[in-house]
């Protein structure tokens, strides 16, 4: 036997599955039929108060299935019964269209947008063109200048080769310059000295020539032949 607290859990559990339908149903909602309008009365009967009006196309909740009556609650708040003749499942086309015009406007709108979008990324993009190709003839520059100093560099090794080696011949002939200079020195030393000895060579020879000549004039003549 099942014990009570089985037994109230199954009980529970056969209301909730008999009510399920019944709530489904409930938390449905039906229209009101265009061109008509429904009147909302306090009591399932065509001669209970009127409490109100379901305006045409209005979306009514359904709380009750009575017959051919149906418990409800219009957009308004007012809570009453109408004909279930004067409701309609189907969504009327006045609602459809003016879902419809919300849609074509809110893409519409969305449309704008994504033109604006577009617009902007078409514009980011050519920036983005513009400064590839500004970076681009920067960066040939950039290799041309490369190039420039490979080729400069190369040039300046060569000369500075060329530079070293001219500097060497350039002391080579300084340092000959120099001993030439004094051998030259040395040279005119001697052709001074030379000269010097040869002009005082002279000049003696020229005192005995005339010593001697003064000696042969101061010798008496002998008699003899007269000039």
């Amino acid at each position: 036997m099942m014990n009570r607290g089985t037994t109230i859990i199954a009980v529970s559990a056969l209301v909730l599955f008999i009510m399920l339908p019944v709530q489904i149903l409930y938390a449905a909602g039906l229209y009101v039929r265009e061109s008509s309008n429904a009147a909302v009365r306090e009591a399932p009967y065509s001669n209970s108060k009127m409490i109100g009006v379901a305006e045409s196309n209005d979306y009514l909740e359904i709380f009750e299935t009575q017959a051919d009556w149906s418990r409800i609650k219009t957009p308004k708040g007012d809570e009453g019964w109408v004909l279930n003749r004067l409701l309609t499942k189907q969504m009327p086309k006045v609602l459809v269209i003016n879902q419809l015009n919300e849609k074509i406007k809110a893409l519409t709108q969305e449309n704008i947008t994504l033109r604006e979008e577009n617009t902007q990324l078409q514009r980011d993009s050519r920036e983005r063109t513009f400064k590839m190709s500004g970076a681009s003839r920067e960066i040939e520059d950039i290799k041309r200048q490369y190039e420039n100093l490979k080729l400069e560099s190369g040039q300046y090794l060569q000369l500075k080769d060329r530079y070293t080696e001219l500097d060497k011949q350039y002391k080579a002939a300084s340092d000959t310059l120099v001993k030439l200079t004094r051998e030259n020195s040395k040279l005119k030393t001697s052709e001074r000295l030379i000269f010097t000895l040869l002009g005082g060579g002279f000049i003696v020879i020229g005192l005995v020539i005339g010593s001697l000549l003064q000696m042969f004039r101061g010798k008496p003549k002998k008699g003899g032949y007269k000039l």
